[in-house]
C-alpha cells in the first residue's frame, strides 16, 4: 500500500511540474517561432517569387466588385489570371521580357503589347507592395497579436492609392491580407491571400 502512495505521488509531482512548465512557456510555444519584428520584415522585402490564390475587393464611388484571381510571379515571367466572376474567367496577363501578353483562354484570343512596363506595378501584386515599402519615406512596421502589419504611405498623395498596410501572420511568415487606403480613410481594394507559396 506504501507503494501505492509513493507511485502516486510521483505522478502527482510530475503533473504538476508539467503544468507550471506549460504555463510559463505557452506563449512561446504558441507564438510558433521567435523572430524579431526586423527579421520579419527582412523576410518580407526579401521576397522575389511567389504564387498565390486571392480574393481582391475592389471598391469604387459606385459599386463594389470581387474577383478571384492567380498570380505567379518567377524571375522570368509575372502573370496574373482571372478565374471569378464567370463572364471575365480565364482572362490571363503575362509580361515577359518587356512583353505584356494579354489572353483569354475561353475565346482563344490574344494580344501582344511590345516594351511595355511591368504588370507587377499593378497594386494587386505583393511585389508591387514591397517595393513601394522599400522606396517610400513614410512606412512603419508594428505588431497586434499574432500579426506584424507593414505600413507604406506614398509621397505623391494620390487620393486613390495613399496608404497601403500588409498583414503578415507572425507564425508562418506567410501574408493574409492587404489593403490599399485613400486618403479618406476608406479602404479602396482588399486583398485575401486564401493560398500563398513564397520564393517559388
Amino acid at each position: 500500500m506504501k507503494k501505492v502512495y509513493i507511485i502516486l505521488a510521483i505522478i502527482l509531482a510530475f503533473a504538476i511540474s508539467l503544468n507550471i512548465f506549460l504555463s510559463f512557456n505557452y506563449k512561446n510555444m504558441k507564438s510558433g517561432n521567435n523572430k524579431s519584428i526586423e527579421e520579419i520584415e527582412k523576410y518580407i522585402l526579401n521576397i522575389k517569387t511567389y504564387k498565390a490564390n486571392l480574393t481582391a475587393n475592389i471598391i469604387n464611388n459606385r459599386n463594389d466588385n470581387t474577383y478571384k484571381i492567380s498570380q505567379e510571379v518567377t524571375k522570368n515571367y509575372e502573370k496574373q489570371n482571372i478565374i471569378e466572376p464567370q463572364e471575365i474567367s480565364g482572362l490571363e496577363m503575362t509580361f515577359e521580357n518587356g512583353k505584356l501578353e494579354i489572353k483569354n483562354t475561353k475565346l482563344n484570343l490574344s494580344k501582344i503589347y511590345e516594351n511595355y512596363p511591368s504588370i507587377s506595378e499593378n497594386n494587386l501584386f505583393l511585389t508591387q507592395f514591397i517595393e513601394s515599402y522599400k522606396n517610400s519615406e513614410e512606412k512603419s512596421i508594428s505588431e497586434y497579436d499574432e500579426t506584424t502589419i507593414m505600413l507604406s504611405t506614398k509621397t505623391n498623395r494620390n487620393r486613390y492609392d495613399t496608404t497601403q498596410k500588409l498583414y503578415v501572420n507572425k507564425e508562418n511568415l506567410k501574408p493574409e491580407k492587404l489593403e490599399i487606403i485613400e486618403n479618406n480613410n476608406q479602404i479602396k481594394v482588399y486583398i485575401l491571400y486564401n493560398e500563398i507559396e513564397i520564393n517559388i
